[in-house]
């Protein structure tokens, strides 16, 4: 979707931004990532070995890391709060 002017060109409309951003979504932001580095860092030979590599990849998930995921969830609220809801940069 393109705006000029004061008219929105695109299908439908404007669209609302979503309301499960992955700016604020500790799985999106976090969790994802992490486990796809964990469980692919090499491409598994069976699906026995991909499953066990999806258990030991969320068993290395500490908790020392979720406090920092939570840390982490509290800067983008607060982004998001002094963005009055719109869409942010979290790194500039």
């Amino acid at each position: 979707m393109k705006t000029f002017q004061n008219q929105v060109i695109g299908y439908d409309g404007f669209v609302e931004w979503p309301p499960r951003s992955p700016d604020l979504t500790p799985l999106d932001f976090f969790l994802w990532g992490h486990m796809k580095g964990q469980v692919y860092a090499t491409p598994p030979p069976t699906l026995k070995d991909l499953r066990q590599r999806i258990t030991d990849a969320c068993a290395s998930v500490t908790r020392d890391m979720w406090h920092n995921v939570q840390r982490e969830i509290q800067s983008r609220v607060q982004m998001c709060i002094a963005a009055n809801g719109e869409h942010f940069e979290q790194y500039k």
